[in-house]
């Protein structure tokens, strides 16, 4: 059985803002900014999510900065900080959550 996931749509514009600090994307005319720190502690790699479940936060490192953001298929995005990491995968329905949390 395969499970279906909600899609999200792509943002028309994703953009690294104030210099690395966030990342900001619209979508239907609205915009949507999500802070570095916060998506460096969201990170769901492998390693990252082995670390919460040891029962330890993923920790940002004060005054990180996103280094890239490239899109993966049309789902989501990887981004890349300036501390080398750069294996997470956010797909743009984990985006919208993680912008939902900040509200």
């Amino acid at each position: 059985m395969q499970a279906v996931m909600p899609e999200a749509t792509a943002p028309e514009l994703v953009a690294i803002v104030e210099a690395g600090r966030a990342l900001l994307m619209e979508r239907a005319g609205r915009a949507r900014r999500l802070g570095a720190e916060q998506l460096r502690a969201a990170c769901r790699c492998a390693g990252c999510t082995a670390a919460r479940r040891l029962g330890g936060p993923v920790a940002a490192a004060a005054g990180i900065r996103i280094s890239a953001a490239r899109p993966v298929g049309g789902y989501g995005l990887n981004i890349g900080f300036s501390d080398g990491h750069a294996r997470g995968l956010f797909p743009f329905t984990y985006l919208d959550e993680l912008v939902a949390e900040q509200a």
